[in-house]
């Protein structure tokens, strides 16, 4: 892991995208590549200043996997306008240092925003919410729910698109949020992969049923046809043998 210094030629924009304070500690963010001044380093972690110094003492001594909490991850530009997008690991650390692309939200709109893949158009907020948001380019920006009663306060990374919005967080992040704000969980890819094997499977026994009723009641019928057919094949020997005895009846009589 190397640090960021103040040369990092993102770091301004990075500032200006998300309006960061000048007390932000960049010189405690760390990435994992060996040339601290690339302009791709994936991922941007954040330690505290005895880590900090441990690491940076040690650098050349020591093999670091993972360092500190992550804050930031390199994008595309169709993805976003800032080469950086805010993670959901460390929104509760950066939102404090924002002053832009972070908005108030409602008990509601935060419930909306929670909800299914499919997304919020925007048009559906909070009147003032959707002046604040209508126009934002595309890129993540943090809904800020405030603390009320036993809802502790609440930092999502939210995916903002022309027309519409979405918490841009795992499954498992978004059932935790749901479960805090007294709602249901919503059912994840996996377990609706897993229901939809069982139904897969329950209708291929359905059908795998039906095609053996069908054939046993195919073979039945072409059982009943074949025994129909050797009755038919037995009552003429039955009618001729019984026309045989009463000739040889009459021929006994005829000779007495």
């Amino acid at each position: 892991s190397s640090g960021i210094n103040a040369e990092w030629p993102l770091r301004p924009g990075l500032k200006e995208w998300y309006k960061i304070s000048e007390d932000f500690p960049f010189k405690n963010i760390f990435a994992r590549s060996k040339n601290p001044e690339s302009q791709k380093q994936r991922n941007l972690s954040i330690a505290c200043s005895r880590l900090r110094d441990i690491i940076q003492q040690n650098e050349n001594k020591i093999k670091i996997i993972n360092c500190g909490l992550r804050l930031f991850s390199f994008t595309k530009e169709v993805f976003s306008k800032c080469p950086y997008r805010l993670l959901q690991e460390g929104a509760h650390f950066t939102a404090k240092y924002m002053g832009a692309k972070i908005f108030e939200v409602s008990l509601e709109d935060m419930i909306k925003v929670l909800g299914p893949d499919t997304g919020v158009p925007k048009h559906t907020l909070h009147p003032d919410l959707f002046e604040k948001v209508k126009d934002l380019p595309t890129g993540i920006v943090v809904f800020y729910l405030p603390a009320s009663g036993i809802i502790p306060t609440m930092y999502t990374c939210v995916y903002s698109t022309e027309n519409g919005v979405k918490a841009y967080i795992t499954e498992d992040e978004k059932n935790h949020f749901r479960l805090i704000l007294g709602q249901e969980p919503l059912m994840t890819k996996r377990e609706l992969k897993k229901l939809e094997a069982m139904e897969n499977h329950r209708k291929k026994k359905i059908e795998t049923a039906a095609r053996i009723a069908l054939e046993n009641a195919q073979k039945e019928n072409q059982e009943d046809k074949e025994d129909a057919e050797k009755t038919d094949e037995a009552e003429p020997n039955d009618q001729n043998e019984e026309i045989e005895k009463d000739l040889s009846a009459e021929e006994i009589n005829s000779d007495s």
